[in-house]
């Protein structure tokens, strides 16, 4: 057998060029990620005072509110909220949706008492942030929110104990 070098496998070009760019996709996917995650949400006018008492709620309980709500791109009041493939379609029979693929919060527009509206967004927030799940009847992640006037400001200082812990317990 003649001397010489031998290559038992061609080189792959191909495959390396895949492989560089899969990697510059990871890395920029983790920079654009971080780079989000350093900056307040757009949030609707008519929520921002709502998403300030939400901060000093999650502080209370020893949790970085300010840290929290930078993973959180918008929380906008619309028409329809959005959902299925791609958010294609679009209903008014669902009145709040947190969804991490677009990094929103959509609450329907409709009438709301403050404290109703308030309770709609911590559950929207406790979905989105803690990944809590619906619970019993009148509690803040309920599946439904209470059309009875008042409920929850009467009932928020009992309300809002069950919420946050809910919370701290799932950081």
């Amino acid at each position: 057998m003649p001397r010489g070098i031998y290559i038992r496998e061609r080189p792959r070009p191909l495959r390396a060029l895949g492989s560089i760019i899969l990697i510059g996709l990871v890395i920029g996917f983790s920079v654009w990620t971080l780079q989000n995650n350093k900056k307040d949400p757009v949030v609707d006018t008519q929520l921002q005072s709502i998403i300030s008492d939400w901060k000093k709620d999650i502080n209370s309980v020893g949790l970085d509110a300010d840290a929290l709500i930078m993973r959180v791109d918008k929380i906008q009041i619309v028409k329809r909220i959005p959902y299925g493939l791609l958010n294609r379609a679009s209903t008014d029979d669902i009145i709040g949706r947190a969804d991490h693929s677009t990094r929103t919060i959509w609450i329907l527009e409709r009438t709301y008492e403050r404290h109703q509206l308030k309770a709609l967004v911590y559950h929207e927030l406790g979905h989105y942030l803690f990944n809590l799940h619906h619970v019993g009847d009148g509690l803040m992640m309920s599946t439904e929110i209470k059309e009875e006037s008042g409920y929850y400001k009467d009932n928020w200082d009992i309300l809002l104990p069950i919420y946050l812990d809910k919370c701290k317990r799932a950081r």
